[in-house]
């Protein structure tokens, strides 16, 4: 089993027929790391359904922004003691 990826997907409890298809993609795409190809899988279908779904974009935004606590409402600065 020379060049093939030492992991099989199991673990990340993939049915098959996909399983297979990513072992085998992976050791096509020079063995590369199961993340490697998550991560790159995610985000373009992140990036895809949001740039084709106006609705789920606005969604996403306010997510985005409650997770990071930016509920829209403006600085203000406090006057400093003199």
């Amino acid at each position: 089993m020379a060049g093939r990826p030492r992991t099989t997907g199991k673990r990340l409890a993939f049915p098959e027929p996909l399983a297979s298809d990513f072992l085998d993609f992976r050791s096509a795409n020079y063995n590369a790391a199961e993340m490697e190809v998550i991560r790159e899988a995610l985000r373009e279908h992140i990036d895809r359904r949001l740039d084709a779904e106006p609705e789920l974009r606005k969604r996403f935004d306010v997510a985005r922004r409650k997770r990071l606590g930016l509920n829209g409402d403006k600085i203000r600065l406090l006057p400093t003691p003199k």
